[in-house]
């Protein structure tokens, strides 16, 4: 799903006037969780997930071309952990299907 389609099912959902009231609403989303997740370490929205700001260490790495040992630089990523609600909701289980058996015919 792209923003803008998240962005009409938002407008439906929450009964929004336009499409462009509810794209501005997702983008002023988004552009809140990037400003919140480059200042803050951990992000939690219960019932969604967590969202923290992780560092990869700092490595030695070696040049394939060359072969030569180079230096990883640490760099910044976000890991996002499901909450127990969204798994739920993710991993219903349904009931097994009922086996069709099938009556043979007399001849």
């Amino acid at each position: 799903m792209k923003k803008v389609e998240f962005a009409e099912l938002l407008m439906k959902n929450a009964n929004l006037p336009s499409k462009e009231e509810a794209k501005r609403q997702v983008e002023v989303f988004v552009e809140t969780l990037k400003e919140a997740l480059t200042t803050e370490e951990v992000l939690v929205f219960r019932g969604l997930g967590t969202f923290e700001r992780k560092t990869t260490k700092r490595a030695e790495g070696i040049n394939p071309r060359t072969g030569e040992p180079i230096k990883i630089t640490p760099k910044n990523y976000i890991k996002f952990k499901v909450g127990k609600d969204l798994s739920d909701r993710l991993n219903v289980k349904e009931e097994p299907k009922k086996k069709r058996t099938c009556k043979k015919k007399a001849k």
